[in-house]
């Protein structure tokens, strides 16, 4: 029956799912653009199922099922994305991860070495690795008690590769915990080390009476092996932060609910201590403590009492262990650490996690965060992050591991470290520092306070402070029952602690004396009132504030790394990033392309090793250029690729604001100047038939002048002195127009590219020569009126070639008008408009260009003839010479005119240089 119902579910859910799913506000207004394209596009995700590893993922009748299926489904729901599971055997799930053949793995544990390949999530569930032995079995307090015992473990989970490092202990392997638990039931093993929710769940499902929980599993290098993550490939990493963001936004209600499904109902368990851990108490009717003193509402000592958030947690470990504190005092932090050192203290039950004091104590795992907070003046602005206060003081107070993060990440930034609270906030007040950095719990209650009302909060530090107990080094055992006495503290319970202190209490500095000679009792109280209500508004206003700037912030920085993603990743030019050496530190797929090379080839390589030998120290020249002006535009260089492949290449150098990085925009040309070549050759092959249309009159007069001559002879007539003259000069006069044309064609196929000063007139004029006779082959009438010239620094043969583009191209357009409804016009103008700037108009009377197209005439390959008549380069090729070599403008419209009483429409493109 069961079995029928999840069958049902399933398809259910499976029919239905795509009108149901859609992103949950709550969560959609925290994902980026590309997050939101990511789910859009990506719309069902594959993600890992186990046969068996329960409760966390295993299948029912084929369907799959567990904590983590449940809360998959839970994330994916209010992310608007579907599921499909692929169920196999573990290691089969991690190899189909590897090879991009699923998107998603879960219930999985992190180490270094899957941190090279894959993105982790939050941990979503943390557990408690605990030894699990026979009820008649003595207690396993640390992992030298299994020393010649033998161990249940499964290949390739990270139990196997916590014992690895004792041989000391004999490993006996099963395939899962099912089998290692009946192992250890009949006795064939000693123990078996796995997570306590998931060994008390198969304990109580499969009956295993003579089984007990023992001690849990302590490593000496304090690492955790009872945290399961989502994972995903590092390309895929998006994927990981959206399920962050989904989790992070997740109703508890739905955690304790699929908790309490899989794991039951949680409340506080007694404390089981060793018999080291109890002979310890035993001895000791008071554990001495030590407190941090000053900082208000976290942690202070009052008439010989601890006050602020550590002490009510303090009362709530009293509450749930029965074990009792007698505090030790001191006047400052420094004396405070030094009591722990010196023995005159046994713990300090509030500490910094970090490297520092863990070298110098014994730690336990982090307890609370609470997060850093920036105290500046009422009148500075909220700012997002410290790089803004570049060039400012700061203070922070002394004894905590982010003075020395601050001084890494910002050198630029002076740290002042104080030893009270309000050592900072005087500094800030008198103007010596800009910000004082403090927990927000003492920000709240110091700006509340008269002295400090004109202090705000006005940034907030991302990271967290992480908080934990801390006790001698060498006392091992009270390190154990400090670990065991955080496990009762509640998460709620954390919270409301915390909450309580955050809101504002403080005990305004009253002169009494003068106030009962003013007041009576009634009018006391009502100010009292009066004055809370105001700082509540006041407070409420103030976060209101803080909270409105910062999501302007993150909004704009989201944007801008939005943009800046985009553009790199999807970008069809090629992007690189150099340092300041030329070495390669990233590059989008575009550029892999161009150069057709692996990404980890590229990366070990040098910018300059791909640049052709003769090129190299030119560019050099130019890098140093781009240090000097901030960057190089528009360049071509040849670079050798795979398999040694020249490639042409338009760079463009840009040094970023960093002033360490250089960024390099790449398009690959090759096949671009390969089809100039050929559209150019093209040019010159219909040259050459024009040369031949021109040379017939010539040759033709040169020959009927010489016939003549010679038939006279032949008929022995008299030839005369002024006929000879006459046939002489014709014949002389026509071999200098056919020496003429040559000259222009050889000039015209010269290879120059150095820059002259250039007759624009000269250049439009010798295109016209060198295109007239196929022109008037085409029964065209050309009309020039060239009245205005500009001499400008460029290229005559390259100028002449666009000319020539475009006036093959009204030519063709030409062509397809009917001879005998109308004629044929090509109107070619030169005038100065403004002063100094010169426009040259080509117009034809071919009807004009299509509106639909006349936007992309000038693109590359863009052409409406057949492909045996154009390329489309011949515009394009215009429009770069024009643009990008002599700086001109070049645009084309429709246009109407009148020409001889006759109305007619068509093509002008019109150039523009200015001198």
């Amino acid at each position: 029956m069961n079995k029928i119902i999840l069958i049902l579910s399933f398809l259910i859910t499976s029919l239905f799912s795509n009108d149901i799913y859609k992103i949950d506000s709550n969560v959609k207004k925290f994902l980026t653009t590309s997050e939101i394209n990511y789910i859009k596009n990506k719309k069902t995700i594959i993600a890992s199922s186990e046969f068996d590893y329960e409760p966390m993922d295993f299948t029912i009748a084929g369907v799959p099922t567990g904590y983590s299926i449940d809360l998959l489904n839970i994330l994916t729901k209010s992310l608007g994305l579907k599921v499909e599971y692929k169920t196999m055997p573990w290691t089969k799930l991690l190899e189909s991860l590897h090879n991009g053949e699923i998107d998603l793995m879960h219930t999985l544990y992190k180490n270094k070495n899957r941190e090279k390949f894959f993105d982790f999530s939050y941990a979503y569930l943390v557990g408690e690795n605990v030894y699990i032995v026979r009820k008649e079995s003595e207690h396993i307090n640390k992992v030298e008690d299994l020393f010649g015992k033998k161990v249940a473990v499964t290949k390739g989970w990270l139990e196997e590769l916590f014992l690895n490092k004792y041989p000391q202990i004999e490993k006996v392997y099963f395939k899962d915990l099912k089998q290692k638990l009946n192992a250890l039931s009949i006795g064939e093993v000693d123990a078996v080390l796995n997570d306590k929710n998931i060994a008390n769940y198969y304990m109580k499902k499969y009956g295993y009476s003579n089984l007990k929980i023992s001690n849990q599993v302590i490593q000496n290098d304090d690492k955790e092996l009872d945290k399961y993550y989502f994972a995903a490939l590092k390309e895929e990493s998006i994927l990981i932060s959206i399920l962050n963001k989904a989790y992070i936004n997740l109703d508890i209600k739905y955690l304790e609910k699929i908790q309490e499904k899989w794991f039951g109902s949680k409340k506080e368990s007694q404390l089981i201590f060793t018999i080291n851990e109890q002979n310890y108490l035993d001895t000791r009717e008071k554990i001495k403590m030590c407190i941090l003193p000053g900082l208000t509402t976290f942690s202070d000592i009052k008439d010989g009492k601890a006050t602020g958030i550590v002490s009510d947690i303090l009362n709530e470990i009293k509450n749930n262990t029965n074990l009792s504190f007698e505090i030790v005092e001191s006047k400052n932090f420094k004396e405070t650490f030094n009591n722990l050192k010196e023995k005159r203290c046994d713990f300090l039950p509030s500490v910094e996690y970090s490297e520092k004091n863990s070298e110098d104590f014994k730690l336990t795992q982090p307890f609370l965060e609470i997060p850093y907070v920036a105290v500046g003046k009422s009148d500075k602005k909220f700012f997002s992050d410290l790089s803004e206060l570049e060039g400012k003081k700061i203070s922070v107070v002394a004894y905590t591991s982010l003075i020395k993060e601050l001084k890494e990440k910002y050198p630029s930034i002076e740290i002042i470290p104080v030893d009270t609270v309000e050592e900072g906030l005087d500094l800030v007040k008198n103007g010596k520092v800009y910000i004082y950095l403090t927990l927000y719990p003492i920000a709240k209650f110091q700006i509340a306070k008269q002295s400090y009302d004109d202090l705000k909060i006005i940034g907030r530090l991302l990271k967290p402070l992480q908080i934990s107990m801390a006790s001698q080094k060498d006392d091992k055992v009270l390190a154990s029952i400090l670990q065991k006495t955080i496990k009762t503290l509640s998460p709620t319970k954390l919270n409301s602690i915390v909450n309580n202190w955050t809101a504002v209490k403080v005990e305004k500095v009253f002169d009494y004396n003068f106030v009962f000679k003013i007041l009576a009792a009634m009018l006391l109280l009502i100010a009292l009132g009066v004055w809370r209500y105001l700082v509540l508004k006041r407070t409420n206003k103030e976060i209101k504030s803080i909270n409105f700037l910062l999501s302007k912030s993150r909004k704009q920085l989201r944007k801008q790394k939005e943009e800046f993603e985009a553009i790199f990743r999807y970008s069809k030019d090629g992007i690189a990033i150099l340092d300041l050496d030329l070495n390669i530190l990233d590059l989008n797929l575009a550029y892999l392309n161009i150069l057709a090379y692996p990404k980890n080839e590229l990366l070990q390589k040098n910018f300059l090793d791909f640049v052709i030998d003769n090129q190299k120290d030119n560019m050099r020249r130019i890098f140093k250029k781009v240090l000097k002006k901030g960057h190089f535009d528009n360049f071509e260089k040849t670079f050798i690729g795979k398999d040694n492949k020249k490639i042409s290449i338009n760079l463009s150098l840009t040094l970023l604001s960093d002033k360490n990085r250089i960024l390099i925009t790449a398009k690959d040309v090759t096949s671009i100047k390969l089809l100039e070549s050929q559209s150019k050759l093209a040019s010159m092959g219909e040259m050459i038939g024009n040369i031949a249309h021109q040379w017939r009159q010539p040759l033709s007069i040169i020959t009927t002048s010489a016939s003549g001559m010679a038939l006279k002879i032949d008929l022995e007539q008299e030839i005369k002195n002024e006929e000879i003259q006459n046939f002489s000069e014709q014949i002389i006069e026509q071999a200098e127009y056919l020496s003429k044309t040559i000259d222009d064609f050889r000039n015209f196929i010269k290879v120059d590219i150095h820059k002259q000063p250039v007759s624009v007139k000269d250049a439009l004029n010798s295109a016209l020569v060198l295109t007239l006779a196929a022109v008037k082959g085409n029964y065209i009438e050309v009309i020039k009126e060239f009245e205005d010239d500009l001499i400008i620094k460029g290229n005559k043969n390259e100028l002449s070639q666009a000319f020539i583009n475009i006036i093959n191209n009204a030519k063709d357009k030409l062509k397809e008008l009917n001879q005998n409804d109308s004629k044929r016009y090509l109107f070619l103008s030169t005038k100065r408009t403004n002063g100094n700037i010169l426009e040259i108009k080509i117009l034809d009377n071919g009807g004009g260009i299509n509106k639909n197209i006349i936007n992309r005439v000038f693109e590359p390959y863009f052409t409406t003839k057949h492909q045996s008549v154009g390329t489309g380069l011949g515009l394009s090729m215009s429009d770069k010479i024009i643009r990008e070599r002599h700086h001109g403008i070049i645009e084309v419209k429709n246009e109407e005119f009148i020409y001889e009483g006759e109305k007619y429409c068509g093509a002008a493109f019109i150039v523009r240089f200015k001198s």
